[in-house]
């Protein structure tokens, strides 16, 4: 028997040769399952930022498009609710890269937050925005508590007018379709009545009334949407993130309290 043969030729008595048994097995399963109970949850919140940002990045860019709008028009941006007038996405189309006079005016995606749980079926010619815009210029008589409006009915404000331009909402993300159906934001044209459920009237369209109230009958602003908060556009044309609790009525007044 040559050298080789002699040093690993082992007897076959130490020879292991056998598979794992069942106990083994389960033992294996169990920490795959939970490293994957661990990784996969930081996987979820890691997908969601990324929405989150892509969510900021658009509001930006329409922020961009509302400062250039407003410099074309004597500091004056559309709030939204005068009757039988194109909407705040219309009048900004020509500012942005997926708009223009001649684009068709669906699925413009900068108007669609990818977080949003946007119908799979969606009816034809028909254009989804996930935003609502401020549309009423609440006085020092408006409440949370109740449906009590100082103003009138706005079509177009001056920038100018916002005492606390920086402080002071244009756009948010729009209510989850919990409480009205995921079919809210779908628009068939720019000047399509329902476009006014894309508008922040009432207080009780806040997601919260004081004391940390839920309000969940007419809500337009999302509560959950970006870890218990809201995306938002602001007048100066920044865009940031806002805790749902923290979206009171004094964001939307021009002149604060």
């Amino acid at each position: 028997m040559s050298l080789v043969k002699k040093l690993f030729n082992f007897p076959q008595s130490l020879v292991f040769k056998r598979g794992f048994t069942l106990i083994e097995l389960l033992v294996v399963i169990a920490i795959i399952a939970i490293l994957a109970g661990l990784i996969l949850p930081v996987l979820a919140k890691t997908k969601q930022k990324g929405k989150s940002t892509i969510c900021l990045n658009d509001l930006k860019q329409v922020g961009l498009a509302m400062q250039m709008f407003a410099d074309d028009n004597d500091d004056m941006i559309p709030r939204g609710t005068a009757r039988n007038s194109p909407r705040w996405w219309f009048e900004f189309m020509p500012y942005l890269s997926e708009g223009g006079p001649e684009k068709d005016d669906r699925n413009i995606e900068i108007f669609m937050c990818p977080s949003y749980p946007i119908p799979k079926n969606i009816p034809n010619k028909r254009q989804v925005v996930t935003y609502v815009v401020n549309a009423f210029g609440f006085g020092p008589t408006s409440t949370c508590s109740g449906e009590i409006r100082a103003s009138e009915d706005i079509g177009l404000s001056k920038i100018s007018a916002f005492k606390s331009s920086s402080d002071s909402a244009y756009l948010l993300d729009s209510e989850d379709g919990v409480d009205t159906g995921l079919n809210r934001p779908i628009i068939i044209s720019f000047q399509d009545m329902r476009t006014d459920l894309n508008s922040v009237w009432f207080p009780s369209h806040l997601p919260y009334g004081p004391k940390g109230k839920r309000l969940s009958n007419h809500r337009r602003i999302a509560a959950n949407r970006h870890n218990d908060g809201s995306n938002l556009l602001f007048i100066d044309g920044h865009a940031g993130f806002r805790k749902a609790k923290l979206i009171d009525i004094d964001l939307f007044r021009e002149k604060k309290l």
